[in-house]
């Protein structure tokens, strides 16, 4: 038994070697198929092995006997496939000339070489990436018009665009709302530079830009400095209300005229914080004077007085030989009257002067504007979002922004510091105040 065994063992050598000549050399490589999708610098390749085509061009080695055994012939490829198997170091992003390897995982080759009589020679193989068709490059910006609306800060970006000689890919823009102008905008062709150009190689073109910046402007703005409103839009403004102005004194005043309205400047109101409601105020600031109806002193021009009163001073009858002596005196004495007339006639202009004045009222009157915008609009009345004028009660005593004297009722406030105070008043926040008005 012992003896038989050595026998046996001297042997395997000699049948191992009997076993190695009678096996098949099959190189897979040969059986490794790679294609291409897409354009070329964006291509994929895919890799597949033909492990049926295997086992059928090497029947007698799997132990198969027919080709028409297709369940010997599947489970052959089955083992083929779980032992011996492969990838591609890359797949993607693929130019023509690229070289790419197919890379053999080979570690279990041994249980497949002893189940079967083949012998595998496993090299990875290297393929070079060729024939791949070339897009057409575009400019998809030409494509685009950009546009920005709203108010700043507030601003939207518009993005328009049509005739695109690709489908399914658009254009987003960072940030697309909140803009001012001068404020930049990124606008990018498709949700990402990978996305977009897979998509464009996929139907034969490619972007020569995936983004492009765009500079905000052409944006109205609130107003922040008094420097920002151009002076087409601050005439306009003052212009309505002072027409407002004149509209209630044709309407409504009784008891008094208007003698002059002197735009004094305006304050520009800011709020400290950030809100929705008001970005800004404008009040324009005016000196009102008035006269009493029936009050108004009647002037004598002054130099009429004076001449009159000179000639009178000046009549002398007509002087004999005789007299002639004493002409030296008449003369200097009726200088002298001229002199006195013409200063009486000075100092009753000056009393009839200050007897008018007695009958004038100087009180002051605003008008604001509340989000106020820059540039005007020339086709609107004024440009900001609404109009202020003051407003009072004559209810049982005057109240709000007006005041009476004597039951005559004036429309504003006696003193600017009331009327400042008055109109900061009305806005419920706190603001930064910038003036044009000169102090007196």
């Amino acid at each position: 038994m012992k003896k038989t065994d050595l026998k046996l063992i001297a042997c395997l050598p000699l049948a191992a070697v009997l076993v190695s000549c009678g096996r098949t050399a099959i190189d897979p490589n040969d059986y490794v198929e790679v294609t291409f999708d897409g354009m070329d610098t964006v291509a994929y390749a895919h890799a597949e092995v033909d492990y049926e085509k295997m086992v059928t061009d090497n029947l007698k080695a799997f132990g198969i006997k027919s080709k028409k055994d297709d369940h010997a012939i599947e489970r052959a490829a089955g083992k083929l496939e779980k032992y011996l198997s492969g990838e591609l170091d890359k797949s993607s992003n693929l130019s023509n000339g690229d070289e790419i390897v197919f890379e053999w995982d080979d570690d279990d080759v041994e249980k497949l070489e002893k189940k079967y009589k083949i012998k595998l020679k496993v090299s990875d193989k290297t393929i070079t990436v060729k024939d791949l068709d070339e897009p057409k490059k575009f400019d998809p910006f030409d494509y685009l018009d950009v546009s920005f609306t709203g108010i700043g800060p507030d601003g939207q970006i518009q993005l328009d665009y049509s005739d695109l000689p690709v489908d399914y890919v658009s254009f987003y823009a960072d940030p697309s709302y909140g803009l001012s102008n001068g404020d930049k905008v990124k606008v990018t062709f498709g949700y990402s530079e990978d996305s977009a150009k897979d998509e464009c190689f996929s139907q034969g073109y490619m972007p020569e830009k995936y983004e492009k910046e765009y500079t905000v402007e052409g944006l109205q703005q609130y107003a922040a400095k008094i420097s920002e409103i151009e002076k087409k839009s601050y005439d306009k403004m003052d212009k309505y209300a002072q027409d407002r102005f004149m509209e209630d004194v044709e309407d409504n005043w009784e008891n008094k005229e208007l003698k002059d309205i002197e735009l004094l400047g305006v304050n520009l109101y800011v709020p400290k914080e950030e809100n929705y409601s008001m970005k800004n105020a404008l009040c324009y600031v005016y000196k009102v004077t008035t006269t009493l109806k029936g009050e108004k002193a009647e002037e004598e021009p002054a130099t009429e007085a004076a001449s009159t009163t000179a000639e009178a001073a000046t009549e002398a009858p007509t002087t004999t030989s005789e007299e002639k002596k004493d002409e030296g005196t008449t003369t200097a004495k009726a200088d002298e009257k001229k002199e006195e007339a013409t200063e009486a006639a000075t100092e009753k202009k000056e009393e009839k002067k200050e007897e008018a004045k007695k009958g004038e009222k100087v009180y002051y009157y605003f008008a604001y504007y509340q989000n106020v915008l820059t540039p005007g609009d020339p086709d609107k009345e004024y440009d900001a979002q609404s109009y202020n004028e003051p407003s009072y009660s004559n209810f049982f005593g005057v109240s709000g922004d007006a005041f009476a004297i004597d039951d005559v009722l004036y429309v504003g406030y006696e003193n600017l510091d009331d009327l400042y105070k008055a109109v900061e008043d009305k806005f419920y926040y706190e603001c930064k105040v910038e003036t044009n008005i000169k102090k007196k």
